[in-house]
């Protein structure tokens, strides 16, 4: 009775609002629901501002992790004799109709008017979170340009934090066809080679798109927009080029909130964002410096880099130094039968490598990537390709396909292997384990099916009757099943998980379904989904993991045990042209405390 009052409150706020104005797509036709980091801040930003696809370069188109080598040189191709008006375009040249699909809300072909003003103002209120003090979550962030100039103001404040302005970003930004293309004064963060010095601490590994998303591409410089609140660099960086050659100086003194011991040394530092308790917040300095040189003729691009990294404050662990200097060379060659990519850096007197290849034709893609970490490489600022948050103490083997036998399919399959040759945090022992994963997507008619298969195997501590580690097996089948109705789109899962350790013969079963129905209208938009599950809880419990849409465009992660009926309901209204607003309800039937509420205002100018 709960819900549905609240969803018939948000229904009134909406019903009498509805009108004729052109429709803008905020949520995503394409939710991949099987990796942790779903949406990365890199696609979040290109959903806000989509790619002109007439007027893109090379380095912009590369960042959609959906287009191959071969459909971005069919692209660039194409637009010397004719102008991309439509999709239907796209799929005369030759493109997957199923990667077509997926680029619908990060492409354009005509220009947009220019914003010169954007206000983001989000409000959440979770119920198992309402007797914190102050308990409501804030969020806004304030975009504004002029001319070669860019400023930017980003705030946040989390349940139970007493600070209204806890968290925070600035910056201000100059770019230009000139000598001095970028200079960004206040918070930025920097990205070279394949990330494992520098890299955001958002972007995605392993993903469905088997033979792109692990290869990284972002732009070296840019300002910090993310929310997540560690790591980013505070202080002055610019890009000086000419012709090729690119030389990117930077300096960065920042705050980091870290956990000390009685020693005033660093344990760990506090990645949550969550600064419960003043003590513990900024209680680190970090001081960085350095510079990179790249060259780049569009095609290939070498680069190398030195920065020297200094705490205030020394390590527990006395494999870390407080001060030390970093170098790193780094390649991307794309122009040639074999692209190649890869990266080497040594940090702190230890030394982090990868390396992969692209290889085959058009219908059937294939990479090769192999990478080691060695244990207590400084992964502050970094996020190559891994199998872990972490990156250090890594060796693995990746090889991921992709095969277009239709113009309606798409078939991603990856392995991965890889260990953990030293002790790490739980397991006093050197660690292995591997992931399979096939995912079979087609289009017939107005409906799109994709099957998934995932088998994970490792060596993991895992407390039963004792603690030990222990050999993990976890099984994950989902068919997922599209229909457009018109103006709705209807989306059907179901998901059946199992998860075994053989030598306790211990087996844990759990099933999921869901319904979802997106409508949109000339100026309402609408998702409302009901999930159902059902898991076991004992001798351990098993987990189901569904990432869900979100007021601001990204998709939030749920976690589902036991027996139990989650359902949300999103809407989207266009009061002007140029104000949305936002409003989402999320609840479980038969759990008390679980309700959430978000509310979201968008303006451009």
């Amino acid at each position: 009775m709960r819900l549905l009052t609240s969803i018939f409150v948000l229904l009134l706020l909406t019903a009498n609002l509805y009108g004729n104005d052109a429709e803008e797509k905020l949520f995503s036709v394409e939710e991949e629901t099987y990796h942790a980091n779903e949406l990365s801040e890199i696609l979040s930003q290109i959903k806000e501002n989509p790619i002109n696809i007439n007027t893109s370069t090379k380095t912009e188109l590369q960042k959609l992790p959906w287009l191959s080598e071969n459909d971005i040189i069919l692209i660039i191709q194409s637009r010397k004799n004719q102008v991309l008006s439509s999709w239907e375009d796209l799929d005369k040249l030759g493109i997957n109709a199923i990667t077509v699909n997926e680029l619908h809300d990060y492409i354009v072909f005509r220009k947009r008017p220019e914003l010169h003003l954007k206000q983001q103002t989000r409000v959440e209120f979770s119920e198992a979170k309402s007797k914190l003090r102050s308990s409501l979550k804030y969020y806004q962030k304030t975009l504004t340009e002029y001319g070669n100039f860019k400023a930017g103001v980003l705030t946040q404040k989390d349940e139970g934090e007493s600070d209204p302005i806890d968290f925070y970003s600035y910056y201000l930004q100059y770019r230009s066809n000139e000598i001095l293309q970028n200079c960004i004064l206040g918070k930025y963060r920097l990205a070279l080679g394949q990330g494992i010095l520098f890299a955001p601490k958002l972007g995605m590994s392993k993903s469905a798109e088997a033979t792109s998303v692990p290869v990284k591409k972002y732009s070296s410089l840019k300002p910090y927009t993310s929310s997540y609140e560690i790591w980013e660099l505070e202080g002055c960086s610019f890009e000086l080029t000419t012709r090729n050659w690119s030389i990117i100086p930077f300096l960065s003194r920042t705050k980091l909130n870290a956990n000390l011991d009685s020693l005033e040394q660093i344990t760990s530092f506090n990645e949550s964002g969550l600064n419960l308790d003043e003590a513990k917040k900024n209680n680190v300095q970090e001081t960085l410096f350095g510079s990179a040189v790249e060259y780049n003729n569009g095609n290939n691009q070498l680069g190398c880099s030195y920065s020297s990294l200094a705490f205030d404050h020394e390590f527990s662990n006395d494999k870390r130094n407080q001060k030390y200097q970093a170098v790193n060379l780094y390649c991307n060659l794309f122009n040639n039968s074999y692209p190649l990519f890869s990266e080497i850096a040594l940090a702190d007197e230890k030394v982090a490598g990868l390396a992969g290849v692209k290889f085959g034709d058009t219908r059937f893609r294939q990479m090769l990537l192999v990478r080691n970490y060695a244990k207590d490489f400084p992964s502050w600022h970094g996020n190559p390709f891994s199998a872990q948050s972490n990156f250090d103490n890594e060796t693995g083997l990746y090889y991921g396909v992709t095969i277009l036998p239709r113009k309606d399919t798409k078939i991603n399959c990856y392995f991965d292997l890889w260990s953990f040759p030293e002790t790490r945090y739980f397991e006093k022992m050197p660690t292995v384990g591997s992931d399979q994963f096939l995912q079979l997507e087609t289009r017939i008619s107005e409906n799109t099916f994709r099957f998934t298969i995932q088998n994970k195997q490792k060596e993991k501590y895992i407390t039963l009757d004792e603690a030990e580690i222990r050999d993990f097996e976890r099984l994950l089948l989902r068919l997922d099943w599209w229909q457009k109705l018109g103006v709705i789109t209807m989306k059907s899962r179901a998901e059946w998980i199992s998860e075994y350790l053989p030598e306790d013969k211990v087996h844990g079963k759990g099933v999921l379904f869901y319904e979802q129905a997106k409508l949109r209208s000339e100026k309402l938009q609408i998702i409302a989904q009901i999930t159902v599950y059902r898991s076991v809880l004992e001798p351990f419990k098993v987990k189901h993991y569904m990432y869900e849409n979100n007021v601001n465009g990204i998709m939030q992660n749920s976690v589902f045990s036991g027996d139990g009926v989650a359902s949300y309901l999103l809407l989207r209204y266009d009061l002007f042209n140029n104000v949305h607003l936002q409003a989402k309800i999320s609840d479980s039937w038969q759990k008390s405390n679980k309700m959430r509420l978000f509310f979201q205002l968008i303006s451009s100018w």
